[in-house]
């Protein structure tokens, strides 16, 4: 077990790939609070998993679109003890169900879908950042990483607003880096393909196929490669990456 280091906040912690991260982070000895929405059960499993391999962990209920919701989470982490949050994954922002018919075509999406999903996790996510932008500030370091997607670059039918969300934490990240860079706190991006899950199988199904023929790896990436990447972006060795991206998509064309 490594030294523990600062606090790593996760979240959308308790789905496949915010499991991944929070692993990765708990090995590399940084506490770990996990948030989740609805699947408490899964977020306390995970963090008792950590915990009994000797990490400091805690799973909290988070909103994204509570405006009262970054303050509220980040009163229950002080409340049980933890440091102030020095690591912040921004993981929470739901994916598009291509599934769902009134995702079908944006000009058909209902108002109040779209507009949730974009005002509520950008305004979510700005204001989480916002509200561990102190501490940072005070002890002289930091590590944020957002959770973006390669929609932004290809695009995808039935992802507008999806796509828009995803996109606002690029124009963020880069603009705040030059804000706290000096600050030594660092700003970026990793940003997945498709990653090998059921529920991709049961989205696009034999679809995967074809997405696989366009990467020069032959498969998808996995939810254990993308959390890599944030661990290298949290590490120490990156402290001279900032305003970046990290694409992790197996080189898809």
């Amino acid at each position: 077990m490594a030294e523990l280091g600062a606090t790593a906040l996760v979240t959308g912690g308790s789905g496949l790939l915010g499991s991944a991260i929070s692993r990765v982070l708990a090995a590399a000895g940084h506490p770990v609070v996990l948030t989740y929405q609805r699947a408490a059960e899964r977020a306390e499993t995970l963090a008792a998993e950590l915990r009994d391999a000797g990490t400091p962990a805690l799973a909290l209920p988070f909103e994204l679109a509570d405006p009262d919701g970054a303050g509220t989470l980040l009163g229950a982490i002080e409340a049980a003890g933890f440091g102030p949050v020095g690591v912040l994954v921004n993981n929470a922002l739901p994916q598009p169900d291509t599934r769902r018919p009134d995702l079908a075509a944006f000009v058909e999406a209902a108002d109040a879908s779209w507009r949730n999903l974009v005002r509520h996790n950008v305004e979510g996510t700005l204001s989480l950042i916002r509200s561990v932008l102190p501490g940072m500030l005070a002890s002289g370091h930091g590590r944020i990483v957002s959770i973006s997607t390669t929609l932004v670059h290809c695009g995808l039918p039935g992802a507008v607003a999806y796509g828009a969300a995803k996109a606002a934490l690029h124009g963020a990240s880069r603009s705040l880096a030059w804000e706290v860079g000096r600050a030594g706190i660092t700003v970026n991006l990793v940003t997945p393909g498709l990653i090998a899950s059921k529920r991709a199988e049961l989205e696009i199904g034999e679809a995967i196929a074809g997405v696989t023929a366009g990467t020069p790896i032959g498969r998808l990436v996995t939810a254990e490669e993308v959390a890599a990447a944030v661990g290298f972006l949290v590490s120490a060795g990156a402290a001279g990456i900032t305003g970046s991206e990290i694409v992790v998509d197996g080189g898809k064309d």
